[in-house]
């Protein structure tokens, strides 16, 4: 007998929403009996037939993986009309001591002109949808919403899906001006928003339109500005001049001549760009860039030759040289060539060149993202040694010890910035907060230090406690955390009502309607005009996964396609573990080698071990041993940090040994 549809009405409910004093927290309540009542109170909705949407182009091949449990377990239904409006009702509004998640309910005209005047217009459709269920939204704002959603329509350019998608909300939003005004008084009064210069040659390099991007930036960037030179994004220079680079149709002196141009637009400073760079050295930049595509070894005798050079600069300008080519080393993802740049001058040209403390910030928190430690604390003992560490380079290595839950040296650093008089700031007490994230009292007492000082917490301060909460399973602090950041006017993102859906969804196993209140926390959120991404659409695809099965997860992942946020590592995790755990190995497989050939969603030490554990549960050995083979062959290679020996893969060593 086929499982209740009854969350998986609702999830579909949820993602069909678009978007872009005092301060004492209630003791510790160990069984947080209070939930069973609050738990029953959410109303279960009768099921509902939901239509299936097609599936987005963003990532094409997943639906070959996928499509042998669709077809069996899921209808083919094609979507017709538009969507309608979410409009809030009873069953989406949550009761009893859950109801500091109704967002919606505080949501006003004034947040909505913000999300326009701001440009986030996914955020600013959101609102809109929810005000517009409510009240009458003014002429006028809806005429600024209409100029704001063509905007983003225009500047999409061949992104053929976010074009479908402004499309459609352009069409509700003139259907509810409809109502009540003429289309043609509406149209007329739309004050178009001009697309600059600098957007319009981004578009023309993404939809990789050589002719028009060389027209735009010659025609109007470089002769308007005229004897003054107009400064571009230097990260926009060099994308640009990447993709001039690749034109065959240009022959050498007209390549050289066009990067030559290209480049002064990205020399000095400017508002986008606070490292000085001659623009003879924006173009060796941009051609180390150009050779990371073709070679690392081709890089490599480039970056050593702008080393060489270095020492001819203006010792002015020296250090921000430096700087902008070891940002670029790591942008490659090339670290053991930033360090060994490093190296060199602190070798051969110390004392003649200062290196920025960026330098070594930037390095460590590389380092740190790869799980290498060891080595971003030897460069923050090298800086110490050489200069006196600012608040950042003390906040690069607090992440390290709060990402190790470090909590001694955490607690040391704290002190050696008291004693050197460096002023902590919000980013500081936060990783002390992560470090301790064990350890809730500890917590509290920094929270409290950082108020005491006048240290205002931010939204990540608070996802920090809401997370320390969740560890020792205290919903009702997670709660109280929760009260406290509306309370002082901290407004929650996509991070915290993720930290609290993870908390929330530990309890589904206890209380059967926690699926039910998760989803319409998120409905709540969204409705708020809290964007949705990855993390929040995997807590939830995880959740159905455990409590309907393998159609909720893909219900949700499909959903998630629709809405044009892309799935990370994780997301594809889950849905292997979803498959191994329904016996279905060879769907779980077809995922894992698609991810093996994406570039930007790699498996890691997880998703083997889900995998491993999906071809044990129908004593596949054979392929468990693959795996294992597999897994330490790409341990050898792997520069990312996304592979690491954890205890599952020890305990299958062990017996394989054995």
């Amino acid at each position: 007998m086929r499982k209740s549809t009854t969350h998986l009405n609702h999830a579909s409910r949820f993602l069909s929403t678009t978007v872009d004093s005092g301060s004492v927290i209630p003791t510790t309540c160990r069984r947080n009996s209070h939930l069973r009542a609050l738990v029953h109170t959410f109303p279960l909705d009768p099921p509902k037939h939901i239509p299936h949407h097609r599936r987005s182009t963003l990532i094409r091949s997943m639906s070959t993986s996928v499509a042998t449990i669709e077809n069996s377990s899921l209808p083919a239904t094609q979507v017709t009309g538009v969507k309608k409006m979410t409009t809030p009702t009873n069953s989406t509004r949550l009761q009893g001591s859950l109801n500091l998640f109704n967002l919606s309910d505080t949501v006003v005209l004034a947040d909505l002109d913000l999300a326009i005047q701001t440009r986030n217009a996914d955020k600013a459709w959101s609102l809109f949808s929810t005000l517009a269920s409510k009240q009458e939204v003014p002429f006028t704002m809806c005429c600024s919403l209409y100029a704001l959603l063509n905007f983003c329509k225009r500047l999409a350019g061949g992104a053929k899906q976010a074009t479908k998608l402004r499309q459609r909300q352009l069409d509700q939003l003139l259907d509810y001006v409809e109502k009540n005004n003429s289309t043609s008084l509406f149209l007329s009064s739309i004050q178009e928003i001009p697309i600059s210069s600098h957007k319009q040659l981004l578009r023309a390099i993404r939809v990789q339109d050589q002719r028009e991007a060389w027209h735009l930036f010659y025609s109007r960037i470089h002769k308007i500005s005229g004897t003054t030179i107009e400064k571009l994004p230097r990260n926009t220079c060099i994308k640009f001049m990447l993709f001039i680079m690749k034109d065959k149709n240009l022959d050498r002196n007209q390549l050289k001549s066009r990067l030559q141009l290209i480049a002064l637009h990205g020399a000095g400073t400017s508002e986008y760009d606070s490292r000085y760079m001659s623009a003879s050295d924006v173009l060796r930049i941009a051609y180390i860039c150009y050779g990371y595509e073709r070679s690392k070894q081709t890089a490599h005798d480039l970056i050593d030759e702008f080393v060489m050079g270095i020492m001819k600069k203006k010792q002015s300008i020296r250090a921000d040289a430096l700087d902008e080519l070891i940002w670029r080393i790591l942008g490659n993802q090339d670290i053991s060539k930033a360090r060994q740049v490093l190296d060199t001058i602190k070798t051969k040209y110390a004392n003649k060149i200062d290196v920025n403390e960026m330098v070594f910030v930037n390095l460590m928190n590389a380092y740190r993202r790869q799980k290498n430690y060891h080595e971003s604390l030897k460069l923050f003992e090298q800086l110490l040694v050489e200069t006196r560490p600012t608040t950042k380079s003390f906040n690069a290595i607090l992440q390290i010890f709060a990402a190790q839950g470090s909590v001694d040296r955490a607690s040391y650093i704290f002190e050696s910035m008291n004693q050197l008089g460096v002023k902590p700031d919000t980013a500081t007490y936060t990783e002390l907060i992560r470090a301790n994230t064990n350890h809730l009292k500890t917590c509290i007492y920094y929270y409290e230090h950082m108020i005491q000082n006048g240290i205002q917490p931010n939204v990540y301060t608070f996802s920090a406690l809401i997370e320390a909460s969740s560890r020792k399973n205290d919903i009702k602090s997670v709660l109280g955390w929760f009260q406290t950041m509306l309370n002082l006017n901290v407004q929650p993102n996509q991070v915290v009502i993720s930290c609290i859906l993870k908390s929330l969804s530990k309890q589904h196993a206890e209380y059967p309607n926690m699926p039910e209140a998760v989803i319409q926390i998120a409905h709540q959120a969204a409705m708020a005009g809290i964007k949705t991404d990855a993390a929040l659409y995997t807590i939830l695809l995880k959740m159905q996964a455990e409590s309907i099965g393998i159609e909720g997860a893909l219900k949700i992942h499909r959903d998630m396609l629709a809405q044009s946020v892309e799935p990370n590592a994780y997301t594809y995790t889950i849905l292997i573990d979803a498959c191994g755990k329904h016996r279905m190995p060879e769907t779980a497989e077809k995922i894992f080698e698609l991810m093996k050939k994406s570039i930007r969603h790699q498996p890691n030490t997880v998703t083997y071990t889900v995998l491993m554990d999906a071809w044990s549960i129908v004593n596949r050995r054979e392929k468990v041993e693959a795996l294992i083979s597999d897994f330490l062959k790409e341990c050898k290679s792997d520069k990312s940090g996304r592979l690491w020996l954890d205890n599952r893969i020890r305990e299958r060593l062990k017996s394989r040994c054995c």
